[in-house]
Formats: structure tokens, sequence, C-alpha cells
């Protein structure tokens, strides 16, 4: 099943990680000659917004869409690499009711990869966080 995301907010809140997503844009202050801001994270070590090309959508059958941003991208290419990962759930939302969900989230941390190699340790990992999410409809600004 599709889960599809009708909501024009949704915020995620626990551990330590505020984290909003705006499936239309237009998150944040609006600033002319700015990109709208699609994706918002913040926790104790960092701020950052996201447009909607750094946003990654999967929708995966039976769990729901998972919405992840590359927290941190260290150069050259094969750096190591943080990723925080949502997952949004179905949600009946309409403009005079928001609803409320319990969620997951995902902290990936890859490794680099410089040199292939036939036998390595574990590239990637994880951390799970329990969070508190809302999805709303807001009037967004022209």
């Amino acid at each position: 099943m599709i889960v599809s995301l009708d909501a024009t907010e949704y915020v995620f809140q626990g551990e330590g990680i505020t984290a909003s997503y705006f499936p239309g844009g237009a998150g944040g202050p609006l600033t002319q000659g700015s990109p709208q801001t699609f994706f918002a994270y913040l926790d104790q070590n960092m701020s950052k917004e996201f447009g909607e090309q750094d946003v990654d959508i999967k929708q995966i059958d039976n769990v729901g869409a998972l919405i992840s941003v590359a927290l941190v991208q260290d150069e050259p290419e094969g750096g190591p690499v943080t990723t925080f990962t949502v997952l949004v759930p179905a949600v009946g939302v309409t403009a005079d009711s928001p609803q409320n969900f319990k969620t997951k989230s995902i902290t990936t941390v890859q490794a680099a990869s410089y040199v292939e190699t036939e036998a390595f340790p574990a590239l990637q990992t994880y951390k799970v966080d329990h969070l508190d999410g809302t999805a709303s409809i807001r009037a967004l600004p022209l």
C-alpha cells in the first residue's frame, strides 16, 4: 500500500531530536532567492534544512514511507556519510483534525569505503530512536 503523504506538515520529536517534513515545501521562513525547505532536522549537535532534491522518499509496502536526508556527507566520494531516516505511517488527516502517531527514526553511519576488499567488517552502524509524530494540514504561504 502506497502511503499518501496528504498532510502539509509532519513533525517528529523525541530523544533529543526534532524533525519536520513538508511534502509541498514552504517549510520554515520563506526568503526570496532561497530554496523552499522540505525537511528540517535539529538535535543537540546540529540544525539543518534540506531542499526538495536532498530528500529521498521510499514507499515500502505494508510499512509506510521512509523519508531520508544525509546529515553529514564527507568528501571525497566514498567518505563517511550519516543519514537520518524516519518512518511515516498512513495517517488520515484533515484541516481541522491533526493526527498524532508513534514512529521510529534510524540514524545510519556509513563508514568510509575508500578501498574495496573481499572481507571487511560491517560498514554501517544504526541508532534507532522512538519519536512522537504529528501530521497536520496548514495553510501554505503564497
